[in-house]
């Protein structure tokens, strides 16, 4: 688990949006320049989910969300319930099923030089 980041997210992307899907699909924009799709999950639901990464993200009063922690969540599901405070999220990134794919989302993530003020 990488925590205390504060990483603004892209817009949702625009098929997302012209289908009504609001703020359900996000991007996050790793150091290297790659942007990665995570799908907003109720909390309740992240106990059935294999080999994915979870950011929490916080919604800013300017309606952006800030993604502030980073959960490797491998072969063996989510071990521990994550709290989550009014106004945070879970957003679930699919698409890396490998260990090391998950974990070089996590390393391009967080070594984002650019960190806004919590």
């Amino acid at each position: 688990m990488i925590g205390a980041l504060a990483l603004l997210s892209d817009d949702p992307p625009e098929p997302a949006l012209d289908a009504g899907c609001g703020d359900r699909f996000r991007y996050w924009r790793g150091a290297s320049g790659r942007r990665y799709l995570f799908s907003l999950v109720p909390a309740e639901a992240l106990s059935d989910f294999r080999s994915v990464v979870v950011m929490v993200a916080e919604r800013r009063a300017d309606g952006r969300l800030i993604g502030r922690v980073l959960i490797d969540v491998d072969e063996g599901g989510c071990r521990f319930a994550p709290r989550f405070t009014p106004g945070e999220a879970p957003y679930v990134h699919f698409l890396a099923q490998s260990r090391e794919a998950r974990r070089r989302l996590i390393e391009d993530l967080a070594a984002v030089p650019v960190r806004l003020a919590a």
